[in-house]
C-alpha cells in the first residue's frame, strides 16, 4: 500500500506527447569504437535540463516480463551505426529471485521509447549495465550482487547477437570487498576501471580488454572518505586533456545527486582529480515527481546539437514511508 501511494503520489502521466524534433544521429556512432576516446564534441556537457513534458520516458509498468517490477534505473544508452537508439536498464523486483536483471528499450529519436525484454538475466542481482562497443564487437559490464555469497566478481559479457544474447569472456576483478558500478574508459593506450563502495573509490588497469585479473592501481583505494563521489554515477567521458568521470552522492542518502570531477593526473601510480564547478552536475529539483529526491546516473552522449542524456530518478517527499523502490528513466539535454 506505501508504495502504491508513491506512485499515485509522485508517477504523473508525461504532460504531452510532442516530442522535440529528433537530431539525425545517422553515421555518428558509425565506428568501431563506441563511444570514441577522445568523444567528438567541443566541450564536456552543462546545464542538465530535464526535457519537457515527456518524463520519465521508462517506468516499472513498462516492464512485461519480470513480474511485478517495482522500478527501473542505471540507464545506459548506445546509438547504432542507422541512428537506432538502445537504452539498457536494471530492472527490479523486490520479492523475486534473483531481485534485478538487465531489460532493453529502443527508439527512433531518443525520446520516445518501446520496452524490448529482458536481456540478461543470472542467479544474482544485475545492474548497471555498462555498454560499449571496441573493435567491432558489443561489450556490457553490468554490476553483480550476490549478498549471501560475498563480493562478486566484475565480469566481461560480449555480444553474441546484439542487443539480446551475451556470453560473459572475463571476470576482470575480483575485490576482497563489494564495490559496484565499474566504469571502463580508455586513457594513454591503456584500459581504466572505476568503482567504488560510496566512500572510497578504487581503480584497475590493463592493457587488454578482455584479460582476466586487471591490475590494481597502486595507491588504491585511490580515493579514501569521500561520500560525496566515491560511487561511479555514469559513464566516464574522455577528452583530449582530461577525463570527466561523474560520480553519485552517498554523503545523506544513496544516489542522491551526480557529481562530476575531472581526472587530472591518472598513471599505474598517481591519481588526481578535483570537482568541476561549485555544486552538483545534476540533482534533484524537489517537490513532487519521479525525479523529486533523488538522481543516482547519467549517460550523456553527444548528437552534434547538444548532449543526449539518460538520467534515472526517485521520488522526494514521504520516500521514508513509500520506500526506495520507485526509480524511473527520464531523457535530459545538456
Amino acid at each position: 500500500m506505501a508504495w502504491h501511494a508513491g506512485e499515485w503520489l509522485h508517477m504523473r502521466t508525461p504532460s504531452s506527447q510532442h516530442y522535440p524534433d529528433p537530431v539525425d544521429v545517422t553515421g555518428r556512432y558509425d565506428r568501431e569504437t563506441v563511444p570514441s576516446y577522445p568523444v567528438d564534441a567541443d566541450s564536456p556537457p552543462s546545464n542538465f535540463e530535464a526535457v519537457s513534458g515527456i518524463n520519465p520516458v521508462v517506468t516499472a509498468a513498462d516492464v512485461t516480463d519480470f513480474g511485478r517490477t517495482d522500478c527501473v534505473a542505471d540507464p545506459f544508452l548506445f546509438i547504432t551505426e542507422t541512428g537506432r537508439w538502445h537504452l539498457f536498464f536494471e530492472v527490479y523486483t523486490h520479492n523475486r529471485t534473483p531481485t534485478a536483471a538487465i531489460a532493453h528499450a529502443e527508439s527512433d529519436d531518443g525520446y520516445d521509447w518501446t520496452y524490448d525484454r529482458v536481456v540478461l538475466e543470472t542467479d544474482e542481482h544485475l545492474s548497471y549495465p555498462y555498454v560499449f562497443r571496441w573493435e567491432g564487437d558489443h561489450y556490457m559490464i553490468p554490476d553483480r550482487w550476490a549478498k549471501e555469497l560475498g563480493p562478486a566478481p566484475v565480469t566481461l559479457y560480449r555480444a553474441e547477437s546484439f542487443p539480446e544474447t551475451w556470453t560473459p569472456v572475463a571476470d576482470l576483478v575480483t575485490p576482497e570487498t563489494p564495490l559496484h558500478d565499474f566504469s571502463v574508459f580508455r586513457w594513454e593506450d591503456r584500459w581504466w576501471g572505476i568503482l567504488g563502495d560510496g566512500t572510497d573509490l578504487y581503480a584497475y588497469y590493463s592493457d587488454d580488454l578482455e584479460s582476466p585479473a586487471w591490475t590494481p592501481h597502486e595507491a588504491n583505494p585511490i580515493v579514501e572518505d569521500r561520500p560525496k563521489a566515491a560511487r561511479p554515477g555514469g559513464r566516464p567521458l574522455v577528452f583530449e586533456d582530461r577525463i570527466l568521470a561523474f560520480y553519485q552522492d552517498c554523503a545523506n542518502r544513496y544516489g542522491e545527486q551526480i557529481h562530476a570531477y575531472e581526472i587530472t593526473e591518472l598513471t599505474p601510480t598517481n591519481y588526481e582529480d578535483r570537482q568541476r564547478g561549485d555544486g552538483p552536475a545534476v540533482a534533484p529539483p524537489g517537490g513532487l515527481g519521479w525525479n523529486s529526491g533523488a538522481i543516482h546516473q547519467v549517460d550523456p552522449w553527444f548528437d552534434g546539437d547538444g548532449w543526449h542524456c539518460a538520467v534515472d530518478g526517485n521520488l522526494g517527499l514521504g520516500y521514508q514511508v513509500f520506500g526506495e523502490h520507485h526509480w524511473a528513466i527520464g531523457i535530459y539535454r545538456a
